[in-house]
């Protein structure tokens, strides 16, 4: 009930200041965050405001974006609201990515490995290992080079990765003598922060919109990406 009215108090409260300029932190550049920052942009941008992306640590983000310091994130997993509670989720999915197993071994299963690798500050690992524990030796680092270069060195048997964190040339060296498995397809959505809230349905439609009109698919057919299920 109070987070009930805190919600309401931030909904009358984020009309005065709902104009302007909205900041997230860059995402890694790639073919993805560039059309969700395209495409995140410009439902703002029908809404009369801006969006500025700025330089911030990426492991930090979320922890800034929850205090109010960012105003949202331009796509995480669901589940960051529930970790991050003053973060609200736009009901709308914008792209859908693979969470991937690689592994040395041709035919086994997470099960079998007795030592496994994932990135920090990539909440969708941890919370695929919440409902599916891993047992063995469980190896956190902070960088996704890293990650690939203890499984290339045979220092761990597997990794947790997102699909299009792979460099083509990576999988093209490894992929024969390795498994890549897809073990769970990922929705990303748009948060904003609390004070923000007023503005959920207007970005939900905005997002509908965009699809309906085709503007999301001439994004993902400009940075030539895989049509998923989007939901």
């Amino acid at each position: 009930m109070f987070r009930l009215i805190l919600l309401l108090f931030f909904a009358t409260q984020s009309h005065a200041t709902e104009k302007g300029t909205f900041v997230f932190n860059r995402p890694a550049d790639n073919p993805q965050s560039r059309y969700i920052t395209e495409l995140v942009s410009l439902a703002y941008r029908n809404l009369g405001i801006d969006v500025k992306i700025v330089d911030f640590n990426h492991r930090s983000a979320l922890v800034a974006a929850n205090e109010g310091e960012l105003d949202g994130q331009l796509a995480r997993i669901e589940q960051v609201g529930d970790i991050y509670p003053n973060l609200i989720r736009v009901p709308f999915s914008l792209y859908a990515f693979n969470l991937q197993a690689l592994k040395h071994c041709k035919k086994c299963t997470l099960n079998d490995v007795k030592s496994l690798v994932i990135t920090e500050g990539y909440p969708v690992m941890e919370n695929y290992l919440q409902h599916h524990p891993f047992s063995g030796n469980l190896v956190r680092v902070k960088k996704i080079s890293t990650q690939l270069n203890l499984l290339s060195q045979q220092k761990v048997d597997a990794a947790l990765v997102i699909d299009f964190h792979l460099p083509d040339s990576f999988m093209v060296q490894h992929l024969p003598d390795w498994s890549r498995d897809n073990i769970a397809l990922i929705q990303t959505y748009h948060f904003v922060h609390v004070k923000h809230i007023a503005l959920l349905p207007q970005l939900q439609a905005q997002f509908q919109q965009l699809a309906n009109n085709g503007t999301m698919k001439m994004l993902r057919e400009k940075y030539d990406l895989e049509d998923k299920d989007i939901k």
